[in-house]
Protein backbone atom coordinates (compact mmCIF):
# COMPACT_ATOMS: atom_id res chain seq x y z
CA UNK A 1 0.00 0.00 0.00
CA UNK A 2 2.84 2.54 0.91
CA UNK A 3 4.91 1.93 -2.45
CA UNK A 4 1.27 2.27 -4.13
CA UNK A 5 0.86 5.54 -2.19
CA UNK A 6 4.96 6.54 -3.20
CA UNK A 7 4.38 5.56 -6.92
CA UNK A 8 1.38 8.22 -7.02
CA UNK A 9 3.31 11.00 -5.48
CA UNK A 10 6.54 10.55 -7.79
CA UNK A 11 4.34 10.56 -10.86
CA UNK A 12 3.54 14.11 -12.49
CA UNK A 13 0.21 15.20 -12.77
CA UNK A 14 -0.69 15.90 -16.46
CA UNK A 15 -2.11 18.91 -17.58
CA UNK A 16 -4.32 19.48 -20.62
CA UNK A 17 -3.85 21.08 -23.58
CA UNK A 18 -6.31 24.32 -22.38
CA UNK A 19 -4.10 25.17 -19.22
CA UNK A 20 -0.44 24.93 -20.97
CA UNK A 21 -0.81 28.70 -21.30
CA UNK A 22 -2.71 31.44 -20.06
CA UNK A 23 -5.79 33.08 -22.10
CA UNK A 24 -6.68 36.65 -21.22
CA UNK A 25 -10.82 36.09 -21.11
CA UNK A 26 -12.45 39.51 -23.22
CA UNK A 27 -15.20 39.07 -21.53
CA UNK A 28 -12.70 40.58 -18.50
CA UNK A 29 -12.09 43.43 -20.16
CA UNK A 30 -14.24 46.46 -19.83
CA UNK A 31 -13.69 48.23 -23.10
CA UNK A 32 -14.41 47.26 -26.90
CA UNK A 33 -11.02 49.36 -27.88
CA UNK A 34 -7.58 50.70 -25.76
CA UNK A 35 -9.06 53.92 -27.14
CA UNK A 36 -12.18 53.82 -24.46
CA UNK A 37 -9.59 52.55 -21.65
CA UNK A 38 -8.64 55.40 -18.75
CA UNK A 39 -5.53 56.37 -18.30
CA UNK A 40 -3.38 54.48 -15.31
CA UNK A 41 -1.51 57.58 -13.51
CA UNK A 42 1.17 56.21 -11.43
CA UNK A 43 3.05 53.40 -11.24
CA UNK A 44 2.02 49.89 -11.45
CA UNK A 45 2.58 47.45 -8.85
CA UNK A 46 6.58 47.23 -7.11
CA UNK A 47 4.89 49.61 -3.93
CA UNK A 48 7.46 48.90 -1.69
CA UNK A 49 10.56 49.66 -3.98
CA UNK A 50 8.30 52.46 -5.07
CA UNK A 51 8.48 53.62 -1.61
CA UNK A 52 12.30 52.89 -1.02
CA UNK A 53 12.87 54.86 -3.98
CA UNK A 54 10.74 57.56 -2.94
CA UNK A 55 12.70 58.14 0.20
CA UNK A 56 15.74 57.59 -1.92
CA UNK A 57 15.12 60.44 -3.93
CA UNK A 58 14.03 62.84 -1.46
CA UNK A 59 17.35 62.56 0.69
CA UNK A 60 19.79 65.50 -0.10
CA UNK A 61 22.26 64.67 2.92
CA UNK A 62 25.42 63.80 1.50
CA UNK A 63 26.94 60.15 1.23
CA UNK A 64 23.42 58.78 0.34
CA UNK A 65 22.73 56.85 -3.22
CA UNK A 66 20.14 55.35 -4.68
CA UNK A 67 21.03 51.86 -6.26
CA UNK A 68 18.11 49.82 -8.53
CA UNK A 69 18.70 46.32 -10.09
CA UNK A 70 16.49 44.58 -11.96
CA UNK A 71 15.75 42.46 -15.65
CA UNK A 72 15.88 44.49 -18.90
CA UNK A 73 13.23 46.25 -20.24
CA UNK A 74 11.16 46.52 -16.95
CA UNK A 75 11.86 50.69 -17.25
CA UNK A 76 14.23 51.26 -14.20
CA UNK A 77 15.75 54.25 -15.89
CA UNK A 78 12.21 55.72 -16.84
CA UNK A 79 10.35 55.02 -13.68
CA UNK A 80 13.46 56.65 -11.90
CA UNK A 81 13.16 59.71 -14.60
CA UNK A 82 9.57 60.38 -13.85
CA UNK A 83 9.72 60.36 -9.82
CA UNK A 84 12.55 62.85 -9.85
CA UNK A 85 10.54 64.62 -12.39
CA UNK A 86 7.09 64.31 -10.13
CA UNK A 87 8.79 65.23 -7.18
CA UNK A 88 11.29 67.95 -7.77
CA UNK A 89 13.46 67.25 -4.75
CA UNK A 90 14.93 70.43 -3.48
CA UNK A 91 18.01 70.42 -4.79
CA UNK A 92 21.33 73.04 -5.79
CA UNK A 93 21.72 72.75 -9.37
CA UNK A 94 25.59 70.17 -9.41
CA UNK A 95 28.41 72.37 -9.62
CA UNK A 96 31.40 71.52 -11.66
CA UNK A 97 34.84 70.32 -9.88
CA UNK A 98 38.27 70.16 -10.90
CA UNK A 99 41.40 69.74 -8.99
CA UNK A 100 44.21 71.87 -10.16
CA UNK A 101 48.18 71.39 -8.95
CA UNK A 102 48.60 72.52 -5.45
CA UNK A 103 52.89 74.10 -5.90
CA UNK A 104 53.36 74.06 -1.59
CA UNK A 105 51.88 70.42 -1.24
CA UNK A 106 52.45 68.09 -4.35
CA UNK A 107 50.34 65.46 -3.12
CA UNK A 108 47.51 66.92 -2.02
CA UNK A 109 45.87 68.88 -5.12
CA UNK A 110 43.52 71.58 -4.54
CA UNK A 111 39.52 71.03 -5.66
CA UNK A 112 37.67 74.02 -7.19
CA UNK A 113 34.24 74.52 -7.41
CA UNK A 114 32.97 76.08 -10.71
CA UNK A 115 29.51 76.83 -12.18
CA UNK A 116 28.03 74.02 -13.97
CA UNK A 117 29.22 73.36 -17.63
CA UNK A 118 32.50 75.92 -17.13
CA UNK A 119 35.13 73.62 -16.05
CA UNK A 120 35.94 72.35 -19.48
CA UNK A 121 36.32 75.97 -20.54
CA UNK A 122 38.46 76.68 -17.97
CA UNK A 123 40.82 74.13 -18.42
CA UNK A 124 41.21 75.41 -22.10
CA UNK A 125 41.77 78.99 -20.37
CA UNK A 126 44.08 77.82 -18.27
CA UNK A 127 45.96 76.04 -20.82
CA UNK A 128 45.95 78.67 -23.31
CA UNK A 129 47.62 80.66 -20.65
CA UNK A 130 50.52 78.11 -19.87
CA UNK A 131 51.31 77.98 -23.57
CA UNK A 132 51.42 81.86 -23.48
CA UNK A 133 54.02 81.66 -20.36
CA UNK A 134 56.07 79.13 -21.92
CA UNK A 135 56.51 81.59 -25.36
CA UNK A 136 56.51 84.53 -23.38
CA UNK A 137 58.70 83.71 -20.47
CA UNK A 138 61.78 82.49 -22.57
CA UNK A 139 61.49 85.77 -24.58
CA UNK A 140 61.57 88.03 -21.37
CA UNK A 141 64.72 86.05 -19.81
CA UNK A 142 66.73 86.73 -23.44
CA UNK A 143 65.97 90.34 -23.84
CA UNK A 144 68.25 93.17 -23.09
CA UNK A 145 66.61 94.62 -19.91
CA UNK A 146 66.50 91.02 -18.34
CA UNK A 147 70.15 90.87 -19.47
CA UNK A 148 71.50 93.83 -18.47
CA UNK A 149 70.24 93.20 -15.02
CA UNK A 150 71.31 90.00 -14.85
CA UNK A 151 75.11 90.98 -16.07
CA UNK A 152 74.97 93.80 -13.21
CA UNK A 153 74.70 91.04 -10.59
CA UNK A 154 76.97 88.64 -11.79
CA UNK A 155 79.30 91.01 -12.67
CA UNK A 156 79.17 92.59 -8.50
CA UNK A 157 79.54 88.54 -7.55
CA UNK A 158 82.41 87.93 -9.09
CA UNK A 159 84.28 91.36 -7.87
CA UNK A 160 83.47 89.72 -3.99
CA UNK A 161 84.58 86.93 -5.47
CA UNK A 162 87.83 88.31 -6.94
CA UNK A 163 88.43 90.22 -4.03
CA UNK A 164 88.73 87.16 -1.70
CA UNK A 165 91.12 85.15 -4.05
CA UNK A 166 92.92 87.76 -4.62
CA UNK A 167 93.26 88.83 -1.13
CA UNK A 168 94.41 85.42 -0.26
CA UNK A 169 96.97 85.33 -2.81
CA UNK A 170 99.14 88.11 -2.05
CA UNK A 171 99.25 86.99 1.54
CA UNK A 172 100.54 83.24 0.73
CA UNK A 173 102.92 85.52 -1.51
CA UNK A 174 104.78 87.45 1.18
CA UNK A 175 106.09 83.46 1.85
CA UNK A 176 106.58 82.07 -1.64
CA UNK A 177 103.23 80.34 -1.70
CA UNK A 178 101.03 80.11 -5.44
CA UNK A 179 97.54 79.41 -5.89
CA UNK A 180 97.19 76.94 -8.67
CA UNK A 181 94.94 73.88 -9.83
CA UNK A 182 95.65 70.52 -9.83
CA UNK A 183 94.27 68.03 -12.76
CA UNK A 184 92.59 65.22 -10.74
CA UNK A 185 90.99 63.45 -13.62
CA UNK A 186 88.89 65.39 -15.57
CA UNK A 187 88.35 68.10 -12.63
CA UNK A 188 90.82 71.09 -12.23
CA UNK A 189 90.76 71.92 -8.63
CA UNK A 190 92.43 75.13 -7.01
CA UNK A 191 95.48 74.00 -4.96
CA UNK A 192 98.38 75.67 -2.83
CA UNK A 193 101.86 75.33 -4.28
CA UNK A 194 105.29 76.54 -2.68
CA UNK A 195 107.54 78.57 -5.20
CA UNK A 196 111.28 77.62 -5.15
CA UNK A 197 113.46 79.24 -7.90
CA UNK A 198 110.27 81.06 -9.44
CA UNK A 199 108.39 77.65 -10.31
CA UNK A 200 105.83 76.62 -8.28
CA UNK A 201 106.38 72.72 -7.04
CA UNK A 202 103.71 70.08 -5.73
CA UNK A 203 104.37 69.90 -1.73
CA UNK A 204 104.53 66.02 -2.06
CA UNK A 205 107.69 67.01 -4.30
CA UNK A 206 109.54 68.85 -1.44
CA UNK A 207 110.32 65.53 0.23
CA UNK A 208 112.03 63.72 -2.90
CA UNK A 209 114.09 67.55 -2.97
CA UNK A 210 115.25 66.60 0.52
CA UNK A 211 116.51 63.03 -0.52
CA UNK A 212 117.72 64.09 -3.40
CA UNK A 213 119.90 67.03 -1.48
CA UNK A 214 118.16 69.79 -3.31
CA UNK A 215 116.45 71.13 0.04
CA UNK A 216 117.42 71.19 3.36
CA UNK A 217 115.27 69.41 5.62
CA UNK A 218 114.29 72.83 8.36
CA UNK A 219 113.60 74.56 4.97
CA UNK A 220 111.34 71.36 3.93
CA UNK A 221 109.51 71.13 7.35
CA UNK A 222 109.08 74.69 7.31
CA UNK A 223 107.47 74.95 3.73
CA UNK A 224 105.36 71.64 4.47
CA UNK A 225 104.14 73.25 8.23
CA UNK A 226 103.25 77.08 6.10
CA UNK A 227 101.37 74.84 4.00
CA UNK A 228 99.13 72.86 6.33
CA UNK A 229 98.55 76.60 7.63
CA UNK A 230 97.76 77.89 4.23
CA UNK A 231 95.75 75.00 3.43
CA UNK A 232 93.29 75.25 6.54
CA UNK A 233 93.12 79.53 5.53
CA UNK A 234 92.09 78.29 1.95
CA UNK A 235 88.93 75.78 3.47
CA UNK A 236 87.97 79.00 4.88
CA UNK A 237 88.01 81.18 2.00
CA UNK A 238 86.70 78.72 -0.75
CA UNK A 239 83.79 77.91 1.93
CA UNK A 240 83.19 81.86 1.53
CA UNK A 241 83.61 81.42 -2.23
CA UNK A 242 80.69 78.83 -2.00
CA UNK A 243 78.70 81.55 0.11
CA UNK A 244 78.79 83.66 -2.74
CA UNK A 245 77.76 81.61 -5.43
CA UNK A 246 74.81 80.31 -3.44
CA UNK A 247 73.71 83.95 -2.65
CA UNK A 248 74.14 84.40 -6.68
CA UNK A 249 71.75 81.65 -7.51
CA UNK A 250 69.29 82.95 -4.95
CA UNK A 251 69.29 86.41 -6.13
CA UNK A 252 69.22 85.52 -9.86
CA UNK A 253 65.97 83.30 -9.20
CA UNK A 254 64.45 86.52 -7.57
CA UNK A 255 65.47 88.34 -10.35
CA UNK A 256 63.69 85.32 -12.40
CA UNK A 257 60.85 85.14 -10.29
CA UNK A 258 60.29 88.60 -10.42
CA UNK A 259 60.43 89.29 -14.38
CA UNK A 260 58.33 86.24 -15.02
CA UNK A 261 55.83 87.38 -12.27
CA UNK A 262 54.40 90.11 -14.39
CA UNK A 263 53.10 87.51 -17.49
CA UNK A 264 52.04 85.35 -14.37
CA UNK A 265 49.93 87.64 -12.63
CA UNK A 266 48.38 88.79 -15.93
CA UNK A 267 47.33 85.35 -17.12
CA UNK A 268 46.21 84.83 -13.26
CA UNK A 269 43.89 88.13 -12.80
CA UNK A 270 42.74 87.51 -16.10
CA UNK A 271 41.23 84.13 -15.35
CA UNK A 272 40.25 85.47 -11.66
CA UNK A 273 37.94 87.96 -13.96
CA UNK A 274 36.65 85.24 -15.95
CA UNK A 275 35.55 83.37 -13.65
CA UNK A 276 34.64 85.56 -10.06
CA UNK A 277 34.16 81.87 -7.95
CA UNK A 278 38.09 81.61 -7.76
CA UNK A 279 38.74 85.03 -6.82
Amino acid sequence: MAKSIEMNMSKPKELGLEKLRWRCELSRIPFETTAQAQKREGFIGQERALRALKMGVELSAPGYNVFVCGLAGTSRGGTIAQMIEELHPATKPSMDRCYVNNFKIPDRPRLLVLPRGSANTFKKDGQAGIDFLRRRIPQVFEGEPFQRQKGRIVERFSVREKELMDDFTRRIARDQFALGHMQVGAVALPEIFPVLEGQMVPIEDISKMVHEGKLETGVAEEIERKYEQFRQEFTVVYRKTLTLSRELASELSYLEQEAASVLVDGVIEELKEKYPELA
